[in-house]
């Protein structure tokens, strides 16, 4: 509704109001001049009533329809008792005392109070007309007592439809919705036989002893807190009902924003009360509030604190603080998911962009280049001798010059440029919008701020850089742009260190000697010539091996390949389902001496032996609907899954519910520093509460110091490691001693450890 409008009827609804309190004024008026006139006393008990008509109104029924609340009052009780027992200008100037005082005790608007005194008076004035013109001469007579049952209707009638057009005006909802509530009824069937128990005092102080009224005290009390329970246990059920539709509708949101929004409009609907708000500062005086955090900030939830027939300030005060628990959980959430997220896209030691996030940004510059007609320009940044730095100082020193590195890399280039750390001491570092010039000075400054060296352990040491330009083209995806700064990188190394070299298609030596590697793989995986090595994974509390991950390794003209380096050429060449194959054919070998390899087959032969699949993050299987059909197939069929290096990629996170999968492995660079960086622990402990949360199993690769290992029992709890500390690879043969030997060694722990239990007991 427009403002205009908006004004107009809360300008209607004030008059109105007002009117009714004029009325009021003037009616008892009236009757105190005809009091004063008549010159007539009250005695004692008479005067008593006004205390009681304060403490009945404490107590009414409240008739709700959410956009205003209708409060009945069975004070009109004591205004029977006057009205039969005072002429009735006495009974209304007593009354209009007691309906005053009423109002004046109570903390609810100005308006309101005086629109509360109108309504009372103007319902006496009613009464009292209706009982005069029914109850004829006596009344302790039936006529008498039909005549305070209509005087009774006639009451509730003047204060329920007043108190309706109010409501209905400032509300701008339709008068019957008002009138005609789900509680209307039971408050008619209660009104006038709760109005009755007046009828009775008059009786017994007319035709008994005064002090019999006493009696009515207990039925008086009883019915009071009958009503108040009715109220109240109506109105916990429906905060209760409010509470869990605003737990369920949290865990929807995913925006802070959108949580805070939420979390106002439920507390509104949870108090009805619509003066509520955020606000950073903490509720002052008449208002209640709880405190909530963000994320980001400490904010305030704040509401009126009113006495209300419904609820008090005390239980106002618990459903705020109820209200923002539901709102704590879901903030809790978003902070998990974007810590998660940020550890993704993140290196976690420099926190700078990682390699998925790098080429996402890559990927976007290339579109961005091709419609404005720029050039971007990646940079392949690897330090030379950068290991003996570890072997010599030890791997904190290490993370620090490589802290120190990354800050200096940043100071080299512009803010929209991108600086991501791919892993170890390699770099790449992404300049959109550039021309070759800018990019050659760029190089030069990360060589000279290089060069300045670094602090270790009291020494200087000299740092170096070996960099790789690529520039992107038409042509060029954000991987071949990598992989041909990767080329350019490798080749200044091959030049003298310590220079940049730009990619050119001359550089076809090392692009050479890879197809030869390419072509000597497809013959050994055609052959079957790989070889494995089993590195085992234990339960990291006892040691017990759980397991065993199958490794490949590969001989070529008498050299080890590494194997990241023909994994890699096997990925990128296709061969990579064919030395699938090779490795599960050497595996069921393995394990059940029976030739002929195929997946399906495989767990057939195995003996027993279980047989899990490992896929990497990098995959990018939860994009491809076929291989997650397949996985789903192979599942069904006894064969989990694990994601190898979990925490490096980002897929795994959007996709880990849908995809069959049953371990997950964190990475080595998150356990690489849990026991000497207080966020390193933190941030694994939540890769493993999440996915014991999920039902996963979660195993910690990288355990290569005992510290890392205590740390993982006292502070991670992960159940499973895996790392050199434990168990190297190692051939088939020695595995079958290490797995005996291990047997040995938990049987005679457990035989131990329940000999001492029996010793306890």
């Amino acid at each position: 509704m427009s403002s205009p409008f908006a004004a107009l009827f809360a300008s209607r609804s004030r008059w109105f109001d007002l009117g009714v309190f004029a009325a009021g004024l003037l009616l008892v008026a009236w009757a105190t001049l005809s009091v004063v006139g008549n010159g007539t006393g009250m005695n004692g008990i008479e005067l008593l009533a006004i205390p009681l008509v304060v403490v009945i109104a404490k107590f009414p029924m409240v008739l709700d329809h959410g956009d205003g609340g209708i409060e009945v009052g069975f004070d009109s009780s004591i205004l029977m008792f006057l009205l039969c027992t005072l002429e009735a200008d006495e009974a209304i100037v007593i009354w209009s005392l007691g309906v005053l005082i009423t109002q004046i005790t109570t903390d609810k608007r100005p308006l309101y109070k005086l629109f509360n005194v109108g309504v009372g008076i103007l319902g006496g004035g009613v009464s009292a007309a209706v009982l005069q013109a029914v109850r004829g001469g006596e009344i302790v007579t039936p006529r008498g007592l039909a005549a305070v049952a209509l005087a009774a209707a006639a009451y509730f009638a003047v204060d329920l439809v007043l108190s309706a057009v109010s409501v209905a005006i400032e509300s701008h909802t339709r008068l019957t919705d008002q009138l005609f509530q789900r509680g209307t009824l039971i408050a008619i069937a209660c009104f006038v036989p709760f109005d009755s128990l007046g009828y009775l005092g008059a009786v017994l102080v007319l035709d008994s002893e005064p002090w019999t009224v006493v009696l009515l005290a207990v039925p008086l009390a009883t019915l009071l807190v009958a009503t108040r329970a009715v109220t109240r246990g109506s109105e916990n059920a429906r905060r209760l009902s409010v509470l869990f539709d605003a737990a369920m509708r949290a865990q929807t949101l995913s925006d802070t924003r959108q949580v805070q929004d939420a979390l106002l409009d439920d507390a509104r609907r949870l108090l009805r009360i619509k003066q509520v708000e955020v606000r950073p500062t903490p509720p002052g005086a008449h208002e209640i509030g709880a405190q909530l955090n963000d994320g980001q900030r400490d904010l305030w939830i704040v509401a009126p604190g009113r006495h209300r027939a419904r609820s008090t300030t005390s239980a106002d005060q618990q459903a705020l603080e109820a209200m923002v628990a539901v709102s704590s959980d879901a903030f809790a959430r978003l902070r998990l998911t974007d810590d998660m997220t940020h550890l993704a896209r993140h290196d976690l030691l420099t926190n700078l962009p990682n390699r998925g996030l790098l080429l996402d940004r890559v990927e976007h510059a290339l579109q961005m280049s091709r419609r404005r007609g720029t050039r971007i320009a990646l940079l392949f940044v690897d330090l030379d001798g950068f290991k003996p730095v570890n072997d010599r100082f030890g791997h904190a020193a290490g993370d620090a010059v490589l802290i120190d590195v990354a800050q200096r890399l940043t100071s080299c280039v512009r803010q929209s440029d991108t600086v991501a750390r791919l892993g170890g001491d390699e770099f790449a570092l992404l300049l959109e919008d550039v021309r070759p010039q800018e990019v050659s000075s760029a190089c030069e400054r990360i060589l000279a701020a290089l060069s300045r060296g670094a602090h270790v352990a009291g020494h200087q040491l000299s740092l170096s850089a070996s960099i790789g330009v690529a520039f992107g083209d038409s042509s060029e995806t954000a991987e071949s742009m990598l992989r041909n700064a990767d080329l350019a990188m490798y080749e200044a190394k091959s030049r003298g260190k310590n220079q940049y070299v730009e990619y050119e298609r001359a550089i076809g030596r090392s692009r050479l000697q890879r197809l030869e590697l390419v072509e000597s793989l497809r013959a050994s995986v055609g052959a079957g010539e790989l070889t494995l090595v089993y590195q085992p994974v234990v339960r990291a509390s006892t040691g017990r091996i759980t397991g065993v991950e199958a490794l490949a390794r590969w001989r070529s003209n008498g050299v080890d390949v590494p194997p990241d380096v023909f994994i890699r050429v096997a990925e990128e060449t296709g061969l990579v389902v064919a030395l699938g194959d090779v490795v599960l054919d050497h595996a069921a070998r393995d394990a059940s001496a029976i030739h002929e390899a195929k997946i399906e087959r495989a767990v057939e032969r195995m003996n027993g032996c279980g047989l899990i699949l490992e896929i990497t993050e990098r995959d990018g299987i939860g994009n491809d609907t076929a291989s997650l059909n397949a996985m789903k197939t192979l599942s069904a069929r006894g064969v989990p899954f694990a994601i190898d290096d979990f925490g490096v990629g980002f897929s795994s996170i959007g996709y880990l519910q849908d995809m069959p999968v049953q371990i997950i492995k964190a990475d080595m660079s998150f356990s690489e520093s849990i026991d000497r960086d207080e966020r390193s622990c933190a941030l694994l402990c939540s890769i493993t509460m999440m996915g014991q949360a999920l039902g996963l199993d979660v195993v910690v690769e990288g355990i290569e110091r005992s510290s890392q290992l205590d740390h993982l029992k006292d502070h991670v709890h992960a159940p499973y490691a895996q790392g050199y500390l434990m168990h190297r690879p190692m051939p088939l043969e020695q595995l079958l001693d290490v797995l005996r030997e291990n047997r040995l060694m938990t049987e005679a722990y457990d035989a131990t450890d329940e000999a001492g239990a029996t010793r306890s007991a």
